[in-house]
């Protein structure tokens, strides 16, 4: 009985520590994200209000976390959602290669790990 009390007290144990580093992971993503999305605002990038069921339709079709490359009227954009996908950071090949420039800067300036 005892054994079994302190294989349950391990696993239990186990389980808040998984716990606990999926919730780090998810708030280091949510910060990374947020360090995304200020570099967009600086390179020039601009943040337009999901209104339409198309827009919210489209904008679900994007990859969380990253710029994608969108053809609109045969124009080239890159478009970046908001993790509630509400918005979306929309800029052309200028602010994008800015955005690049300003990431490549910030990892650049980072200790290794």
């Amino acid at each position: 009985m005892k054994k079994l009390l302190t294989l349950t007290g391990i696993a239990t144990i186990g389980t808040v520590l998984v716990l606990l580093s999926a919730s780090d992971a998810a708030a280091a993503s949510g910060s990374e994200i947020s360090r995304k999305e200020a570099l967009l605002a600086q390179s020039g990038f601009k943040v337009v209000t999901v209104t339409t069921p198309k827009q919210k339709e489209s904008v679900n079709g994007l990859a969380q976390g990253r710029c994608s490359a969108v053809t609109f009227n045969k124009k080239l954009f890159y478009v970046f959602p908001t993790p509630a996908k509400d918005k979306f950071y929309v800029g052309k090949q200028a602010q994008f290669e800015r955005y690049k420039k300003a990431i490549g800067t910030q990892k650049a300036s980072q200790p290794a790990r």
